[in-house]
């Protein structure tokens, strides 16, 4: 056998077992939780081969592992709920943690100490917490639940702006962060805000036009007006130093998780509205006009409504969950426009009519119907259009531009 055959077979030999050592640590890019910790006795040795079971209490689903000969074991991509972990070995007592909560793109440390040899059969309840500091990870990340999803008040009932509770993040004083267009995006570390990377239940979330989240934007510059609802969001993870697994982008990677049914029915409905008799008038908005006549106050109308229902189809086997988010603005505008005198007008058709290369044909008898409707020459002293004409040109105005009766954006 030749040197040159003797090298590659110790090259692969050696490939092998390197991967074969990663393959127990490396992660892939993930939207669940993990479960990790250690099995003791009463005087903090490892117990090796202790049966370790974790229990989703929503969907009962279970997972059962064995601690290694250090003791220790590990859960992985588990999805994101309140589980309970529970461990037994030969000749120990049963010992459980009863509310142990797993967080989308985390891992939760719970160590199980077992009760000394007992002739007793009896459940030791384990309630230490849980460490604050992960000694395992280098991620900095922030988990918003669903807890604070849905009870913290937001403008728009746009989860988005709960990024600003995370270290690091620079959002705009007006809730819209620096990014073109005015999408609600934000910027962190230093980085811009087109540097986040957006996940929805471990898929791709990013706008591939503007490189920003591709839900709950704003509907203008013909970019989609689809919004995520509250009540389906379980949480998400905003993570602002993460690991190489998720790459794409040097900002953040926010990993966000939708709700899922349970074996109990569980659900909401709600409304939030409102509109100019709650509001304060506008600045320019006055209550009298040049005139010294009543000025009406501009209109608005905001309502936001849906639901959410979920349950089991098949108990702990099948689950459903739908969510609905309807929101329906109305927006009025009062303004005085400055329009052309009689005289004004009379010069301009002379001028247009004595220049046969500008109106060759004369003046259209439609568009003159047509400027006199939407332009009369009837005007009041301060040469500005008298109530009535005013509403009857911002009125169609508003119709189109700021939301017609039924026009919204609706998420489900």
């Amino acid at each position: 056998m030749s040197m040159a055959t003797i090298y590659r077979a110790w090259a692969v030999t050696a490939m092998v077992v390197l991967l074969s050592f990663s393959s127990t640590t490396s992660r892939a890019q993930s939207f669940r939780g993990g479960i990790r910790g250690s099995i003791l006795d009463a005087h903090s040795l490892p117990v090796a081969g202790a049966k370790v079971t974790a229990r989703n209490l929503g969907t009962s689903e279970t997972r059962e592992v064995t601690s290694d000969g250090d003791g220790t074991y590990m859960f992985l991509e588990l999805p994101a709920g309140e589980y309970e972990v529970s461990s037994i070995a030969p000749g120990f007592q049963e010992a459980k943690a009863p509310h142990v909560t797993v967080n989308v793109g985390a891992e939760t440390v719970v160590d199980i100490a077992l009760a000394k040899p007992t002739e007793k059969q009896e459940t030791v309840l384990v309630t230490e917490n849980t460490p604050l500091i992960d000694a395992t990870s280098a991620t900095l990340s922030q988990v918003v639940d669903r807890q604070l999803v849905q009870e913290l008040p937001l403008n728009g009932r746009d989860f988005t702006k709960l990024v600003a509770l995370s270290p690091g993040v620079t959002v705009e004083g007006s809730g819209v962060a620096g990014s073109e267009k005015g999408f609600g995006q934000f910027n962190i570390n230093g980085n811009r805000d087109r540097s986040n990377n957006y996940t929805l239940d471990g898929t791709d979330n990013n706008d591939p036009w503007f490189n920003n989240s591709a839900l709950n934007q704003v509907g203008i510059t013909g970019a989609p007006a689809t919004l995520l609802p509250l009540d389906a969001i379980q949480e998400f993870n905003l993570q602002s130093n993460f690991p190489a697994e998720y790459g794409r982008n040097s900002g953040s990677v926010v990993n966000i998780v939708t709700r899922s049914g349970t074996n109990f029915f569980h659900g909401s409905l709600y409304e939030y509205f409102r509109n100019s008799y709650f509001d304060a008038r506008n600045y320019f908005n006055t209550k009298l006009k040049n005139d010294h006549t009543p000025n009406p106050q501009s209109h608005f109308n905001n309502n936001n409504f849906g639901g959410s229902f979920g349950g089991p189809v098949l108990r702990d086997k099948t689950f459903f969950f739908v969510a609905y988010e309807g929101q329906r603005e109305r927006v009025g505008s009062d303004f005085n426009l400055i329009v052309p005198t009689p005289a004004e007008v009379q010069l301009a058709k002379q001028e247009a009519l004595a220049n046969p290369a500008i109106i060759p044909n004369g003046i259209n008898p439609g568009l003159v119907q047509i400027l006199q409707k939407y332009m009369p020459t009837t005007t009041n002293a301060n040469n500005t259009l008298p109530v009535s004409v005013g509403r009857r040109l911002i009125e169609p105005v508003a119709g189109v531009g700021l939301g017609e009766p039924g026009n919204g954006a609706d998420g489900q």
